[in-house]
């Protein structure tokens, strides 16, 4: 397996793998995520996403592409509250279900961990929703603990 960092050029790679990751929103929670986004409308928004200077994205690849991860470099400065600090945010990670159990989505984990470590990172943060079990379990195995919970209220 390789893993590769994505460019500009390879929006279209992304938008053709989010669908399966996106799908399991949308389907718990139609209020906020769009069923079926549009494939261009997709591409745009990866093509845009991978030119900012904070993301990091990776792209797996046996033959094909098989999955990738999008993560982006957030750097606090101190305040009254919180200390300085540098974290990278793994946003996205999605993954071929045919190629579900590889260990892909754990190498593009690795690759996002050392994008971080060069960026000089203190941490690795990501989120997931409180629906999706397989992502909860997934990211538990990887080492990850619960930081924080957010709430929501309907209005």
């Amino acid at each position: 397996m390789k893993i590769r960092a994505a460019a500009a050029e390879d929006a279209g790679i992304l938008a053709l793998l989010n669908p399966h990751v996106h799908a399991v929103h949308a389907a718990h929670r139609p209020d906020v995520y769009r069923v079926d986004p549009p494939a261009d409308e997709l591409t745009d928004y990866f093509a845009a996403l991978l030119v900012k200077d904070v993301t990091r994205a990776f792209i797996a690849e046996i033959d094909r592409p098989l999955g990738y991860a999008v993560a982006a470099i957030v750097r606090r400065e101190e305040n009254p509250f919180v200390r300085a600090e540098s974290f990278i945010l793994l946003n996205q990670l999605a993954v071929d279900p045919q190629a579900a159990r590889r260990g892909i989505a754990s190498q593009l984990i690795e690759a996002v961990r050392d994008a971080g470590r060069r960026e000089g990172c203190q941490r690795l943060l990501t989120d997931v929703l409180d629906f999706n079990e397989d992502a909860k379990a997934f990211y538990a195995a990887a080492g990850f603990a619960e930081l924080k919970h957010v709430l929501e209220q309907p209005l």
